[in-house]
């Protein structure tokens, strides 16, 4: 069967962008996790997200079911042996500061600006209409296809460890929408530790940093027993420290970004670092974090530093810190490539933080992803990404982010993100470009119909 991939997707474009509009004005960050609230397990906003999602499939003719509100599936055809999609649809926190707001849908300068615009709900969307349009078209299969979406996968993946759970079906083939073209053949594996330790201080009544752990923190908001205003002004003439009731308090800004890439944003920790230095405030929190973090996204200081020729450096990233009451709190994200353990990286932090009284007291992990890079899956998808971008150079890649990928055997993450293209998931005024997402549709719509056909 001969098809126009092209033309049958800049036909749905209007419908296909006012569906992507309406999930973007949901508001699907997490608030609480309570498996036990029937519907809702990570709050209304990501039911709302979940529910339209299936209310679209079923509107158009799919089968569609919620799994207790963790996930949910839309489904076409009735073959023994089905070609996988995995998206999400919850978002990380919007941050501050947005030129437009982040749960609006502005297009402006063909651009769509949106928190979930890129990461994930355009690509989800993206890859829904590619499938649409084959059932449209009739177009014969061999395989079902099955569109996964889940309501979890920044803070856990919990909405898919539940969805297999229940329905372990494993796929022939599939993608993930979630990431970067060319192709993603490779993830580095991810832990998260977090570390508690006491420090007293007369002077420091309290810090706060960050929003996830997989975010660089974009603020730091720090509380001064005493009037530190003046010296503060000297650090720094734009921050604009408060004295009242003998207590300063100021917030400094950082830059966020994905906690994958760390050097792309300014990790306002460690500006609250060097202010606490140039005040002369000294504890055992401030120690550990000058002896051990300052300015090192590699884990250096840690003795975590590793580098693998095919699958890249460690990164790190402090994601979050909190201090009261003589008790901090950092948390982690780490991603490692070949070369280094999970339980190597624990160990070795540990060992390195012991001399602060500060210790790992929760962790998690998920190991690395690998697929042959020369198997006929990760082939078939190159071909296709290669005939519609141009690109006969393009070589598939590994990346320092997690993806849904890790859920199933022969799934790899592909696209939606062009290669030389700025990138702002996880940041303040994420965007993507209108012909970027059409153009990763019709790569899905082909891509699908070699997988399934």
């Amino acid at each position: 069967m001969k098809i126009d991939f092209k033309k049958e997707v800049l036909k749905r474009q209007d419908d296909l962008i006012k569906d992507l509009s309406d999930l973007i004005k949901i508001n699907s960050e997490l608030t609480t996790y309570d498996p036990m609230r029937k519907g809702a397990p990570f709050g209304e906003g990501n039911k709302e997200a979940l529910e339209l999602m299936l209310a679209i499939g079923k509107r158009d003719g799919f089968n569609v079911l919620n799994v207790d509100g963790f996930a949910g599936h839309v489904e076409y055809g009735d073959q023994e042996e089905y070609v996988a999609i995995l998206g999400h649809l919850d978002v990380v926190p919007a941050g501050n500061d947005w030129t437009y707001p982040p749960y609006e849908a502005t297009i402006v300068d063909g651009k769509m600006y949106g928190r979930g615009v890129e990461d994930d709900k355009g690509p989800t969307i993206a890859a829904y209409y590619a499938m649409k349009i084959l059932k449209e078209l009739k177009v014969p299969l061999s395989k079902r296809i099955k569109l996964i979406v889940g309501s979890d996968e920044e803070s856990g993946s919990r909405c898919v460890s539940h969805y297999f759970a229940k329905h372990p079906e494993q796929p022939v083939s599939g993608f993930v929408p979630d990431a970067d073209f060319p192709l993603i053949y490779a993830e580095k594996g991810i832990t998260r530790l977090e570390l508690k330790g006491n420090a007293k201080s007369d002077v420091i009544k309290s810090i706060e940093s960050g929003f996830r752990a997989n975010m660089v923190p974009d603020f730091a908001d720090l509380i001064l027993n005493g009037n530190f205003a003046d010296e503060i002004k000297k650090f720094d003439s734009k921050l604009l420290p408060e004295f009242k009731n003998n207590e300063t308090k100021v917030r400094l800004y950082g830059k966020s970004a994905h906690g994958s890439t760390p050097e792309l944003g300014e990790n306002a920790v460690f500006k609250l670092v060097k202010l606490l230095n140039h005040l002369n405030i000294s504890n055992n929190l401030t120690e550990l974090l000058n002896d051990k973090f300052l300015d090192d996204l590699e884990g250096s200081k840690l003795g975590i530093n590793i580098t693998c020729m095919e699958t890249g450096k460690l990164t790190m990233n402090l994601g979050i810190l909190n201090f009261s009451n003589d008790n901090f709190t950092v948390v982690l994200d780490i991603r490692y490539p070949k070369g280094i353990t999970y339980k190597e990286i624990v160990r070795r932090v540990n060992e390195s933080i012991e001399i602060f009284d500060t210790s790992v007291t929760k962790s998690t992990n998920n190991d690395m992803l690998y697929v042959d890079p020369n198997s006929k899956l990760v082939k078939t998808l190159m071909d296709v990404y290669i005939k519609h971008s141009g690109d006969k150079d393009a070589k598939p890649i590994v990346i320092g982010g997690g993806t849904f990928a890790r859920s199933l055997s022969n799934v790899v993450a592909y696209g939606p993100h062009f290669p030389g293209k700025p990138s702002f998931i996880h940041q303040k005024d994420e965007y993507i470009l209108v012909d970027d997402l059409i153009m990763a549709t019709i790569i899905y719509l082909e891509a699908l119909y070699e997988l399934a056909k």
